[in-house]
C-alpha cells in the first residue's frame, strides 16, 4: 500500500517560513506571480513565486547604488561575480529619476526549506559586503588608470589562461609535468616522496647517487631520508650558490613488505638553468609497478607505472630577506586594515589582514607567493600549516576568516591536482563542492575526471540540473555560464572514454562538432575514439547520433 504524500505549495511553505522567523511582509500579485515583500535581519527582500511551476526566486533589490558614470565598471564586475558564483545572480538596473545604477542580487529554489532559506539570506549579506569591497577596489584601480571600463575581453582572457592550467587533457597526450619550487631550506628526498609517491612501512636498503664524477652509496636510513635534492647539483647557499653538474640519477632500493622482493625507484635530476633569484632543477620520479599476485591483479592501479616530473629551485635569497619581506607586507596590511584603507591593499594583503597569528600569516603569505609562481610543492608545505591551524577553530570563525580557510583548502586541492595526487586533491576540494564558486567546481571536476572517479557523472549532472532550473532556454545562458557548461560536457565526454562508454562519449563530441567553442576539442577526441574502435576491430561506420540524456545544451 502506497500513501500518496500531500503536495504543499511554495507559497504556503514560504509564508510559514516568514511567520516562524517573525518577518514583516506583504503579499501582492503580478501576472500569475505571487510577490512577497519582506524583511529579514533589517534587509529588504522580494520573493516571486510563479503559479505555473510553483518555484521561488528571491531578490535582494538593492545591494548597492552608484553613479551612472560607473555603469561600464558595474557591468564588468557583475559579469565577473556571475562567473565566480553559480548560486547567486548579480544584475543591475538604471534608476533614471536619480541618475543612479542599482545593483541586485537574486537566487532561485524549486522548494522552500527553512534551513536552506536562512543560510541563503544570510549569504546574501555576505555577498553584498564582498561586492562593495570589490567594487571599491576596482574604482580605485580605475581612477589610477583613468579607465573605468574593465573590458569583458580581460575576463575572457583570464578564463582561457585558467583553463590552460587545468588538467583538462586530451586523450592523445599522456602525463603532465607538475612544477614545484622551493625556498632556501633543505628539500629532502623523503619529504618529497611523502608527497608525490608515499612509501608506507618501507624498509630502506640503500641509495646510489650516480653523476659524471662517479657513484656515491648511502646505506644509513637517516642519511637516505635526509638527502637534499636542492643541493644535489648545486653547491653553496644564497648568493654563493653555484651549479656544479648538469645531471644526477638516484636509485633508491627498498622493500615495501617483509615478504616482497626488493624494488627500486629512480629519481632523475637535471639542471634547468638559473636566474637572479634561484637555481632550478628538474626532478623526475619513477616508481616501479608492484608484482602481480592474487591480491594485486594486473588491473590494480599499483600494477601501473607511476611517474611525476617537477621543477624545484634553490632560492638565492637568504632567510633574513624573506622574513623582512613578510614583516613589511603583514605590518602594512594590518595598518591599512586598522585605518580602513582596504582599497589600497594588494590581494595578498587582503588575506593577511584577516590573520592575527604571525606563524599562520607567514605561511599564508609564502604559500600565496609559491602558488602563483607555480611552486606547488612548496605551497603545499605552507598551506597545510594554515589549514591545520584554522581547522580547529572553524565553527567559531568569522565569515572573513572562513573565506581565507576555504581559499586555502581550494589552493591545496589545486596543488595536489597539479601533482596528479587526486585522492589528496579530492579531500580538500570536496569541502567546497556546493559553495557555488565556479573555480572550485571546475577544479573538483578535474580531480574526479582525471582520477576516474565514478562520482563525476552524478555530480556534473546535478550541476547541469541546477543550471536548467535557473535558465529555461539555452539562449538565456550568460556567456560565463555557457563556458562553464561546455567545460562540464567536455569533462563528461572525457570520462565516458575512460570508462569505455564510447557510444556515450561519441554522442557528446559529435554534437560539439557544430559548436565553434568546442569543435577543435571534439575533433581530437572523436579521432581518439575512432582509433580505439580500430584497435578493437569494431565497425567505425558513422551512424546517426543523439545527445545523451542529462547533457546540455538544452
Amino acid at each position: 500500500m502506497f500513501i500518496k504524500k500531500k503536495k504543499t505549495s511554495a507559497k504556503a511553505d514560504f509564508e510559514k517560513f516568514l511567520k516562524s522567523y517573525n518577518c514583516a511582509y506583504s503579499i501582492g500579485n503580478e501576472e500569475n506571480t505571487t510577490v512577497f515583500n519582506f524583511e529579514f535581519q533589517a534587509g529588504r527582500f522580494v520573493a516571486a513565486i510563479r503559479k505555473q511551476d510553483d518555484c521561488i526566486e528571491v531578490t535582494y533589490p538593492t545591494i548597492d547604488q552608484q553613479s551612472i558614470s560607473l555603469l561600464p565598471l558595474i557591468r564588468s564586475k557583475c559579469n565577473e561575480h556571475n562567473y565566480n558564483n553559480i548560486l547567486f545572480k548579480y544584475s543591475y538596473s538604471i534608476n533614471h529619476e536619480e541618475d543612479k545604477v542599482d545593483v541586485h542580487l537574486s537566487f532561485f529554489n524549486n522548494t522552500v526549506n527553512s534551513d536552506t532559506m536562512v543560510e541563503q539570506l544570510k549569504a546574501a549579506f555576505y555577498f553584498q559586503h564582498e561586492w562593495q569591497r570589490d567594487l571599491n577596489e576596482a574604482i580605485s584601480i580605475a581612477k589610477d588608470s583613468e579607465n573605468s571600463d574593465l573590458e569583458s575581453s580581460l575576463y575572457k582572457h583570464k578564463r582561457e589562461m585558467y583553463l590552460l592550467r587545468q588538467l583538462e587533457l586530451k586523450h592523445q597526450f599522456n602525463g603532465t609535468a607538475a612544477d614545484l619550487a622551493s625556498g632556501t631550506g633543505a628539500l629532502t628526498l623523503w619529504q618529497m616522496l611523502e608527497t608525490v609517491a608515499p612509501l608506507p612501512k618501507s624498509q630502506l636498503l640503500f641509495l646510489t647517487v650516480n653523476t659524471v664524477a662517479g657513484q656515491q652509496r648511502l646505506e644509513d636510513a637517516d642519511d637516505i631520508r635526509n638527502f637534499d635534492l636542492r643541493h644535489a647539483l648545486v653547491k653553496g647557499d644564497g648568493k654563493e650558490a653555484r651549479l656544479t653538474r648538469d645531471y644526477a640519477v638516484l636509485d633508491l632500493h627498498y622493500r615495501q613488505g617483509l615478504d616482497e622482493a626488493p624494488r627500486m625507484a629512480t629519481i632523475a635530476l637535471t639542471a634547468e638553468g638559473q636566474d637572479e633569484h634561484a637555481i632550478y632543477t628538474r626532478v623526475t620520479v619513477t616508481m616501479p609497478p608492484r608484482n602481480a599476485s592474487r591480491i594485486n591483479s594486473l588491473s590494480n592501479e599499483s600494477r601501473q607505472p607511476h611517474s611525476v616530473s617537477m621543477l624545484i629551485a634553490l632560492d638565492c635569497t637568504d632567510a633574513k630577506q624573506r622574513q623582512q619581506e613578510f614583516d613589511y607586507m603583514w605590518t602594512d596590511a594590518l595598518l591599512k586594515a586598522k585605518n580602513d584603507e582596504r582599497d589600497k591593499m594588494s590581494e595578498e594583503q587582503q588575506m593577511l589582514s584577516q590573520v592575527h597569528s604571525a606563524d599562520v600569516a607567514y605561511n599564508l603569505y609564502w604559500g600565496e607567493q609559491m602558488f602563483y609562481s607555480n611552486r606547488y610543492y612548496e605551497a603545499i608545505l605552507h598551506f597545510e600549516n594554515v589549514f591545520s591551524s584554522y581547522r580547529e577553530t572553524f565553527f567559531d570563525m568569522k565569515a572573513e576568516h572562513k573565506h581565507v580557510f576555504m581559499e586555502t583548502a581550494y589552493k591545496l586541492g589545486f596543488c595536489y591536482n597539479e601533482l596528479g595526487l587526486y585522492k589528496q586533491a579530492f579531500y580538500y576540494l570536496d569541502l567546497m563542492a556546493n559553495d557555488g564558486n565556479i573555480r572550485h567546481t571546475m577544479e573538483l571536476v578535474n580531480a574526479m575526471a582525471n582520477s576516474k572517479d565514478l562520482r563525476l557523472f552524478n555530480y556534473t549532472e546535478s550541476v547541469m540540473d541546477e543550471v536548467k532550473r535557473n535558465f529555461d532556454q539555452e539562449e538565456e545562458l550568460p556567456e560565463n555560464i555557457r563556458d562553464f557548461i561546455n567545460f562540464l560536457r567536455r569533462r563528461r565526454g572525457y570520462a565516458y572514454i575512460d570508462f569505455n562508454q564510447l557510444d556515450q562519449a561519441e554522442k557528446i563530441f559529435t554534437k560539439m562538432l557544430d559548436e565553434e567553442e568546442n569543435a577543435d576539442y571534439a575533433i581530437n577526441e572523436l579521432a581518439y575514439i575512432k582509433k580505439l574502435r580500430q584497435q578493437r576491430g569494431e565497425d567505425i561506420t558513422p551512424s546517426p547520433q543523439t545527445p545523451p540524456k542529462g547533457d546540455l545544451p538544452f
